[in-house]
């Protein structure tokens, strides 16, 4: 299997002269966390993450524009690349995604880990007795419930080791 088999080859851009404010409306709205930035000819020619947009926030980095807090040392791939190899950089460096280029470096589409759990999802058979857990509301009302009900103070000491 290739990138090119599992890639969304529609994927959103930005342009270095966006604002960081623009690109953070853009992924709350369409509830993504990566965004690629292309220059005028559609280069590649950076990469943003709700990461470096936090890192910007909590540093009180002065600058509003995506050149000045994007990440431009990235690793791409190309369309022929065996999803494998793919998966595996994407794993060994926790990128959550990989953009896809042409030999001139244009962007031709981007791979994220939800694009992977989709091919995996559509590669697994599920048992005939499966339901989802919206086909037993019993279940979807315990866990609605139980997040509710969850109290912060409490698992935040659950998960520290009494020694």
């Amino acid at each position: 299997m290739r990138i090119k088999d599992v890639m969304n080859s529609e994927p959103y851009i930005l342009y270095e002269d966006d604002t960081l404010l623009e690109a953070s409306q853009f992924m709350k709205q369409e509830r993504i966390r990566n965004l690629t930035v292309v220059d005028s000819n559609g280069k590649l020619v950076g990469l943003i993450t709700l990461r470096e947009i936090i890192n910007a926030l909590t540093n009180n980095t002065q600058s509003e524009l995506v050149k000045d807090v994007m990440l431009t040392h990235i690793k791409s791939v190309g369309q022929e690349t065996p999803l494998k190899g793919a998966i595996e950089v994407m794993i060994i460096n926790k990128f959550g995604c990989l953009p896809v280029v042409d030999s001139n470096r244009k962007l031709v589409g981007i791979i994220s880990d939800l694009d992977l759990l989709k091919t995996l999802y559509d590669m697994v058979d599920l048992p005939e007795d499966f339901q989802t857990i919206e086909e037993q509301p019993t279940i979807a009302r315990k866990l609605s419930y139980n997040i509710n009900k969850c109290n912060p103070e409490r698992v935040n000491k659950s998960h520290k080791l009494d020694r």
